[in-house]
């Protein structure tokens, strides 16, 4: 009944009456939404053809209680986009309220986001009805390749060769000042080997010395990030990256080790693997941040490796161990089956293998999460086997 209402001609009519928008009768997309708390949905733009149909209009109906208010999160937030048609920043937030719809145009730069629902009530949920209206499809809504803009290597971290910093007879000394000395045993990078070997993956916890991670987690302060960038756009990462860092403070020494040919040459000794170059961020994840696979940005095949720099925390804290529920875990996937996760962690080296046709991304770090993530993301090449 709703939908023959909405898809009929007075209905359809007035929608084109107050958009300028042409529109068929009779068709339409309609389905009932439920979001639970923590539940939310990311930055994308709905613009999907159907033969030489387009959807032209996304309308909410909402169905929340009468007390829905900001605080409880959900809100529709609609983003402004760039001169390359790449979203921004969120420029309108449209509250749910009962029985009030809510519209906007579709196409290219059609960009939203339903933000995280914070209830404190676990009981009460976002339901709504929502779907599309379609029109004709035209040369300026046409998904075509060649109208579509192409993701700049930008948004994606350089690689860059491996930095000389000392002669691989003073390995040992360069290693003993930052690697925890349990793992400079070599029965010990032994085990490690053959566990990468077997799994083309491992986590090394405690992986700094204690005093160089205590050195570490002082830099670390939030007057440190305060002159960090957000990364977007917003349809493929959100999260902060600290591009320029100070070159007499302990995290500069630290990221200078470990895209040095020295920790190469570490690596090499725990993976069997010959590296050249490597990819480097020093980056948070605040609540609401996250990453996403997008085609047009697909990481080079390499060896993954995270540094988690999170302070430590207590033992008998009951949020001691990282739960599932507050996202922020790195997840890696091929043909859609979740192959691997890594939750974070206190200073632990995560080591993955990626082939090309594994991909991942980080899981949106939720309001329920107790604290953020901070961590040093690499990316190592191999040698190639011709040189």
């Amino acid at each position: 009944m709703l939908r023959d209402y909405l898809s009929g001609e007075e209905f359809v009519g007035f929608m084109e009456k107050i958009t300028g928008t042409e529109l068929v009768r009779g068709y339409l997309d309609l389905a009932a939404q439920r979001y639970k708390k923590g539940n939310h949905l990311l930055c994308h733009d709905d613009d999907v053809h159907r033969g030489k149909m387009t959807r032209k209009i996304a309308y909410i109906i909402y169905l929340v209680d009468e007390e829905w208010s900001e605080e409880d999160g959900g809100a529709l937030g609609l983003f402004d986009s760039d001169e390359n048609r790449y979203p921004t920043k969120v420029v309108s937030h449209i509250v749910p309220e009962f029985n009030s719809i809510g519209f906007f145009l579709t196409g290219m730069v059609s960009y939203h986001t339903v933000e995280e629902v914070t209830v404190a009530d676990h009981k009460r949920e976002r339901w709504s009805v929502t779907g599309w209206f379609y029109g004709p499809a035209t040369e300026d809504n046409t998904t075509e390749e060649n109208a579509l803009q192409i993701l700049p290597s930008s948004v994606l971290p350089q690689v860059s060769p491996l930095e000389h910093l000392v002669d691989t007879k003073d390995d040992q000394a360069q290693w003993a000042k930052w690697i925890n000395p349990e793992y400079l045993k070599a029965a010990v990078r032994v085990q490690i080997q053959d566990t990468f070997m077997e799994q083309s993956s491992v986590e090394l916890r405690n992986f700094l010395h204690p005093k160089a991670f205590q050195s570490i987690l002082n830099c670390l302060s939030q007057e440190f990030w305060h002159s960090a960038s957000l990364k977007g756009p917003a349809h493929l990462r959100s999260y902060l990256e600290k591009e320029s860092l100070a070159s007499d403070t302990d995290i500069s020494e630290l990221a200078g080790f470990l895209r040095s040919d020295s920790f190469g040459r570490f690596l090499a000794s725990v993976t069997s693997l010959q590296l050249v170059g490597a990819s480097q961020q020093v980056r948070r994840f605040n609540k609401g941040h996250y990453t996403l696979i997008h085609d047009q940005a697909l990481e080079p095949a390499g060896l993954d490796v995270a540094l988690s720099l999170m302070p430590p925390v207590p033992k008998d804290d009951p949020h001691a161990e990282w739960d599932e529920s507050w996202g922020g875990a790195t997840h890696y996937i091929a043909d859609k089956d979740e192959l691997l996760r890594i939750s974070p962690d206190s200073n632990s080296l995560s080591l993955v293998l990626r082939d090309e046709g594994t991909l991942r991304f980080v899981k949106y770090l939720n309001h329920m999460a107790p604290r953020d993530i901070q961590e040093i993301s690499m990316v190592f090449i191999e040698q190639n086997e011709d040189e």
